[in-house]
């Protein structure tokens, strides 16, 4: 049973209304209310968002996970990107909305009831249907056009994600009429919604692949606009995980499912299999036909930490050696992309014939704070570091295990380094080790300024020079890269910048660098954290150089940085980068 009402959710993200990042959203406040017995109280910590393209992705290639996560009484968002309609007319989508009801009520234990509203998302009316037994499980029902092999259907018009992704077509039109998106307003909706809801998890599909292989075009689709949101989603750490979805049945079997787990998960499917005539309608069908690998895999393409700087992504990149004739470089190791042979030799780093002794080397021009290390070894079965040591340019080095052997992350973290370089030396590796290497190194900041909503008392939006560039990593600006910095238009003295956070965050230093050129600068400001308290802050190096203030400890949800004056040459006052340290 579905009742409707309807109620915004929009919030004005205006850098000048700081005042609004204080408030917790609608989305936010209805997952952290109390819910009934079986679900958590507070959902801080405690949130999972799913992003699958269809009304049964999620039941198939991201479960048991969803099942674990209503089990243990996380809060759960799933927001389907189509509506699965393959060019089938109105009933047959709305058929899978209700066939995802009766599967998510199976699943919770509760009746298949949901409270339905229009939750108005960075400008865009969306379904959102809330589960009456578990107002901590929700649904999100984008309604786009399924892209079948990437064309479309003709009773669509032939749109689809694929298109849009790619830019042969300017916008999509949702299934009801309700809504249409751009490339870049989908992108922002889904950030929107990231940052409002607050998730530790998130999952999507597959983001390694490509058009063209095995995968559903919207498969991929779906879950490259799930990773360029998550990459702009700071508010909180959290974890993405991409699933393979069709082409994992080719993969061997990895869920160890007893009976009585098997029984559940396909009790699950089948509830949903009711509203959907393509799909297998009997658990004997089910076991016996195509469906049947899905029910023992779930595999992960790759896995990323988000909400945090990832250093390596803004340092130089050095190694003992690297394989250009295959275009794995020391560079890929630094990419951005987790992922090597064998789904794509070209984002992995591999040495030419290197085994122990082979090193890789990470260099900054400025100085980060450094607490963890996460590396992920090439995916393939035969390259494997079993043995290594972190070095810094500051300590004592720090030992590594043996980094997982199919390419998943090893974390290792240690007490906080403020460091130039590092450099991981690998001092063993398997048997079958011909070119060791690594698909990806990321080294995590103990910077808390890129987990905050950026405000401003304004900001050059033509030139790019935006408040959120203060806190983008790159600690440059005019003239070498102005696209890296903020720049008021026309602030003096007076002119501020503030930090939220969703929660209050420890701190006992701030560096700050100005903008490089020579003109623009900051000669004293004044830090204000929400108690009142102030710190002085002095002149600002006048060509970028970090500037460091020094506090005993505050725990703080907000911190304003209030220039009170600047050089007689100054135009546009501003800051290169911001950064909040423990």
């Amino acid at each position: 049973m579905v009742t409707e009402h309807r109620r915004s959710l929009s919030k004005s993200r205006h850098r000048g209304a700081f005042a609004l990042f204080a408030v917790l959203t609608v989305l936010t406040a209805v997952f952290s209310g109390a819910g009934p017995a079986q679900a958590t109280t507070d959902c801080a910590g405690h949130r999972s968002l799913n992003l699958p393209a269809h009304q049964d992705d999620d039941l198939l290639f991201m479960n048991p996970d969803i099942q674990k996560d209503m089990d243990a009484g996380r809060c759960v968002l799933t927001v389907f990107f189509t509506g699965g309609d393959a060019g089938r007319d109105t009933s047959y989508w709305q058929g899978r909305e209700a066939g995802s009801h009766a599967a998510y009520a199976q699943m919770a234990g509760v009746p298949d009831q949901w409270e339905r509203r229009t939750e108005t998302i960075n400008g865009q009316a969306l379904v959102f249907d809330e589960l009456a037994g578990r107002p901590d499980i929700a649904l999100i029902f984008l309604r786009l056009p399924d892209g079948g092999r990437g064309t479309g259907f003709p009773a669509t018009g032939n749109e689809s994600l694929q298109q849009l992704w790619t830019g042969a077509i300017p916008t999509i039109h949702s299934l009801d009429g309700a809504t249409s998106f751009t490339k870049t307003s989908l992108n922002n909706t889904l950030v929107t919604i990231m940052h409002n809801y607050q998730p530790d998890v998130i999952r999507t599909l597959d983001y390694v692949g490509q058009y063209g292989d095995t995968d559903h075009s919207d498969h991929h689709t779906s879950a490259y606009f799930s990773l360029a949101a998550h990459k702009q989603y700071f508010s909180g750490p959290h974890q993405v995980f991409a699933n393979m979805a069709y082409p994992s049945q080719n993969q061997s079997v990895n869920l160890s499912l007893s009976v009585e787990d098997r029984d559940r998960k396909l009790a699950t499917f089948m509830a949903y299999a009711v509203h959907d005539d393509y799909v297998c309608q009997t658990t004997e069908a089910c076991l016996a036909g195509n469906y049947a690998p899905w029910f023992s895999r779930r595999y992960s393409t790759a896995s990323e930490t988000g909400g945090r700087q990832n250093a390596t992504m803004v340092g130089t990149i050095t190694a003992s050696s690297q394989n250009t004739s295959t275009n794995q470089q020391a560079a890929k190791a630094a990419d951005d992309v987790v992922s090597g042979s064998p789904t794509d030799s070209t984002k992995e780093w591999a040495t030419t014939g290197g085994k122990a002794g082979s090193w890789i080397h990470v260099a900054w021009p400025t100085q980060h704070t450094i607490d963890t290390l996460v590396l992920y070894d090439r995916p393939n079965v035969n390259d494997q570091v079993t043995g290594g040591t972190i070095y810094f340019s500051d300590g004592a080095p720090v030992s590594v295990t043996a980094l997982p052997n199919n390419g998943s992350a090893m974390v290792v973290k240690f007490a906080p380094h403020r460091v130039s370089s590092l450099r991981f030396t690998i001092n063993t590796v398997s048997s079958t080790t011909a070119n060791v290497g690594l698909a990806e190194m990321q080294a995590y900041t103990a910077n808390v300024a890129t987990q905050a909503f950026v405000s401003v008392s304004s900001e050059s939006t033509g030139s790019q020079q935006l408040g959120v560039k203060a806190v983008d990593g790159y600690a440059s600006g005019t003239p070498a890269a102005p696209t890296r910095e903020w720049a008021t238009v026309g602030g003096k003295t007076g002119s501020w910048l503030k930090l939220d956070w969703k929660s209050p965050r420890t701190m006992t230093r701030v560096v700050l660098y100005d903008r490089p050129n020579t003109n623009d600068q900051i000669t004293g400001a004044t830090l204000t954290f929400d108690n009142g308290d102030t710190v002085a802050v002095p002149a600002l190096t006048n060509n970028g150089a970090a500037t460091t203030v020094t506090f005993p400890e505050h725990t703080t949800s907000s911190l304003v940085l209030t220039v009170t004056s600047v050089s007689t040459t100054t135009a546009n006052v501003g800051l290169a980068e911001i950064q909040v340290e423990p």
